[in-house]
């Protein structure tokens, strides 16, 4: 059994506005005991935009409250409880299930997974936006993409919403391929959490060993210039 040995979670929003349009599950167990967590990012800038990620987040929990949890299981939940709504509304969804020896990740939209490996953070999900659409078609370069990488990463190319048909990637990964020795460190952001990370990825060793002091250097990193709503959550499990 994977046990949480240090965590740590933040949420806020941007300067100037009255909600947060970023929603997030902290880490919890299903009942079998497996430990799962998630952000959603609600897209949009409307009154309404919050709606979409709370809901989904809502409907993971409930979700967890049934016997044979799965992350289809609750991404199918999370479309139906946005399906309800008589106007348009979407949001990102990144959801992670532990699960004895394997990770499973439920991923649309552009919040990030990481996991530690030395002194770095390794991304495990893939940003479903446009900068990342032109990259992988292999018809531009990243030199090329380079200028318009802030603006294309903006525009997303899939969410979680009641207009289109449900769609997200899955991920499994074996925690021994992504464990240092005997623990794993994962960590979940918003993009705007992590895009105050991408501008300078360094921290002292020391502080990358727990989340809980990765968490307070990045949130104060954060803090002095905050471009958006910020979501960060990390877990520390000995294995």
């Amino acid at each position: 059994m994977n046990r949480i040995v240090d965590m740590s979670c933040f949420s806020a929003a941007a300067k100037g506005k009255a909600i947060n349009e970023d929603y997030f599950l902290p880490p919890t167990c299903d009942s079998d005991s497996n430990i799962v967590f998630a952000v959603a990012d609600g897209v949009g800038s409307t009154e309404q935009a919050n709606l979409a990620s709370k809901y989904a987040i809502q409907a993971i929990q409930n979700a967890l409250t049934e016997p044979n949890f799965s992350i289809e299981k609750a991404f199918s939940q999370a479309k139906q409880a946005i399906d309800n709504f008589d106007f348009s509304v979407a949001t990102t969804l990144t959801i992670v299930h532990v699960v004895n020896t394997k990770v499973y990740i439920g991923h649309v939209g552009d919040c990030r997974l990481y996991f530690k490996n030395g002194n770095k953070l390794v991304q495990l999900t893939k940003d479903h936006t446009k900068f990342q659409e032109l990259l992988d078609s292999g018809e531009h370069s990243m030199r090329n993409l380079k200028n318009h990488k802030e603006r294309l990463s903006t525009i997303l190319t899939s969410a979680l919403s009641n207009d289109i048909e449900l769609h997200f990637d899955i991920l499994v990964k074996d925690i021994k391929d992504i464990s240092n020795g005997n623990d794993v460190i994962l960590t979940l952001m918003s993009d705007g959490a992590y895009k105050h990370w991408e501008l300078r990825p360094r921290f002292s060793e020391r502080t990358m060993a727990l989340p809980s002091a990765f968490s307070a250097s990045l949130r104060r990193r954060i803090e002095k210039d905050i471009i958006d709503d910020y979501t960060f959550l990390g877990i520390k499990l000995k294995i």
